[in-house]
């Protein structure tokens, strides 16, 4: 198992991981990779440091555009136009001196200029095309298009990460009389760039397995994409770790009985146990399950109505004796109690067999404790 500092904390073994993504742009794009995973599983964490320690020395080899949109506050059109852009204005001009390349556009009778950063996101565009798009005169992905092909004239690879995609649903293109969302038009534009013209690297992450779900449920982009299951570490990986922190076997054994493979969680153990005074490993662990207790009992709430809260019981117990539940997408009562247990971290689905699980080991303890609760 390898560690190694990152960012001032512990990255651990994903070497596998590491390896599939790089090897994977070596080739020639194909479809769009969708990496998805329980929540605090560490995607985001290990795609930034793919950025950040490895793509970043191969800055003659590839361009990586990388956006998490959970950063921004995404509310329309504009809001992700201002994402990848930002106009040329006097007062912004010295900063051009810091891009990297600037190259000419001309979209009929409009012309301009695009200058790209070495690192960041946004593309720093003549004020009066970047108007026009405001204005929904020109077309924003037909803008990234020509960028990309001038980047790949260069000889480097585009690759655009894009992290968080779920924050774009539910929101409609600029002044556009037909209504169509934004999120639809983003992936048709997507499945152009690597299936039709093999032109850049699209990586989308998500850390909502019901989207990812509906995704690979999507006839249309499920046969132009490729799913990629980020999970939490095995116990194998996790002995390893645990054993070199002090712990023993028994020891070792209970925590993955608790908390399972899930780093976050293991982090937080180690950072509670080497910080606070009098550190029992049980009463930890019990009070941390006890807390994914309460937030089950909260999330009943959520949930409003008697026939909702009845069939998450008993998807709770039926996940517990068998290990999962089944995905059945004609089931409307399903989607729904789905549409909160997961936005609430709860549960996770897995996309290509459409098992429904816990999202975490503890949060399954957490309902353990619920389900003895209500018998009494």
């Amino acid at each position: 198992m390898r560690k190694i500092i990152y960012r001032d904390g512990l990255f651990i073994d994903r070497d596998d991981e590491e390896k599939f993504i790089l090897e994977r742009l070596e080739k020639r794009s194909e479809n769009i990779l969708f990496i998805y995973g329980p929540k605090s599983s560490g995607k985001t964490n290990f795609i930034e440091y793919i950025v950040e320690e490895k793509l970043s020395k191969k800055r003659d080899r590839f361009y990586v555009n990388y956006i998490n949109f959970r950063r921004y506050a995404i509310v329309n059109y504009s809001s992700f136009l201002n994402v990848y852009f930002f106009p040329i204005r006097e007062e912004n001009k010295p900063f051009l001196a810091k891009m990297s390349d600037k190259f000419k556009l001309v979209f009929d009778s409009l012309r301009g200029e695009v200058s790209l950063p070495e690192e960041g996101v946004n593309f720093a565009i003549s004020l009066n095309l970047f108007e026009a798009m405001e204005r929904n005169d020109l077309d924003q992905f037909k803008v990234i298009f020509e960028v990309l092909k001038k980047i790949k004239s260069t000889g480097r690879v585009p690759v655009l990460i894009i992290d968080e995609v779920q924050e774009l649903k539910d929101i409609y293109m600029n002044g556009d009389i037909k209504k169509r969302y934004l999120l639809t038009e983003f992936f048709k534009f997507l499945v152009s760039l690597t299936k039709e013209t093999h032109l850049a690297h699209i990586i989308v992450l998500t850390s909502s397995s019901l989207f990812i779900d509906e995704i690979y449920n999507n006839s249309n982009l499920a046969q132009t994409s490729e799913f990629f299951l980020f999970d939490h570490f095995n116990y194998e990986v996790i002995r390893e770790w645990l054993e070199d922190e002090g712990f023993s076997l028994e020891e070792i054994d209970l925590v993955w009985e608790y908390l399972g493979g899930c780093p976050f969680n293991i982090l937080n153990l180690l950072s509670n146990r080497d910080i606070l005074p009098n550190f029992e490993l049980k009463s930890y662990l019990h009070r941390e399950a006890m807390l994914m207790r309460g937030k089950i009992d909260f999330t009943m709430v959520d949930l409003d109505k008697e026939e909702r809260q009845d069939y998450f019981i008993e998807l709770m117990k039926t996940i517990i004796e068998n290990g999962f539940a089944l995905r059945n997408s004609k089931n409307k009562l399903q989607t729904e109690v789905l549409n909160v247990v997961i936005d609430k971290d709860i549960l996770f689905v897995r996309a290509e067999t459409g098992e429904i699980i816990f999202n975490s080991q503890i949060m399954k303890k957490g309902a353990e404790l619920y389900l003895n609760q209500i018998k009494r």
